[in-house]
C-alpha cells in the first residue's frame, strides 16, 4: 500500500505544471482573445472598475430647511463610476442599470422633518418624523430603481420647512448599481 501511494505521488508530482505570472497572463490574453474569434465575449470585464457606488453624509446640521430643498451630502465618502455631485446633491446615472438607494437622518426633539426621494423631479418614496417627542430619533429610507444612463435621483424635503437635520454620520444617502439592464 505504501508502495503504491508513492508511485501515485511521484506520478502526480510529473503532470504538475508551473507558470510564471507573465506566462500565466499571456495564456489568459490567448483564452480570451480564442473566445472572441468564436463570438464569445463577456460583455464585461471581472473587475472591481466596473462598480457605480457612493457614499455621503451631511456635514453640518441644517435647521429650519424650506420646503422642495435638494439635501447637499457634502462629505462624500465614496464615489466610483463618479455619479453623485456633491454641489447640487444629484446622483446621475452614468449608465443603464437596477440601483439601490440608501438614506437616513436624524432629527432632535420637536422636530418636524420630511424627505423625499426623487428620480427626475418625481418624488417615489417618502419617509418623516413628525414632531417627535424623545431626544434624538433616525429614520431612513430605500428606493430600488430601474435608471437610465442620465437619469438623476435626489434627496429633498417637503410638506413643511425641515426643523432640524443632524450633520455628521447621523444622516446620509448612497446608492450603488446592482445589475444591468
Amino acid at each position: 500500500v505504501i508502495l503504491t501511494f508513492t508511485v501515485l505521488l511521484h506520478l502526480h508530482k510529473e503532470t504538475v505544471e508551473t507558470t510564471s505570472p507573465s506566462q500565466f497572463i499571456d495564456d489568459i490574453k490567448g483564452y480570451r482573445s480564442a473566445c472572441k474569434s468564436i463570438g464569445w465575449e463577456p460583455k464585461k470585464d471581472c473587475t472591481a472598475y466596473d462598480v457605480v457606488a457612493f457614499h455621503a453624509n451631511l456635514k453640518s446640521h441644517l435647521t429650519n430647511t424650506p420646503i422642495n430643498t435638494t439635501i447637499k451630502f457634502e462629505n462624500v465618502r465614496l464615489n466610483n463610476g463618479e455619479g453623485y455631485d456633491q454641489a447640487t446633491g444629484m446622483f446621475t446615472a452614468p449608465e443603464d442599470g437596477v440601483y439601490s438607494f440608501a438614506w437616513s437622518f436624524l432629527s432632535k426633539k420637536g422636530g418636524t422633518v420630511y424627505i423625499a426621494a426623487v428620480v427626475d423631479n418625481v418624488d417615489h418614496v417618502y419617509t418623516c418624523i413628525h414632531n417627535q417627542q424623545s431626544q434624538y430619533i433616525s429614520t431612513s429610507g430605500n428606493l430600488l430603481y430601474e435608471l437610465n444612463k442620465g437619469t438623476r435621483v435626489w434627496i429633498r424635503t417637503l410638506y413643511s420647512p425641515a426643523t432640524f437635520i443632524h450633520g455628521g454620520f447621523y444622516t446620509y444617502f448612497s446608492g450603488s448599481k446592482i445589475s444591468s439592464i
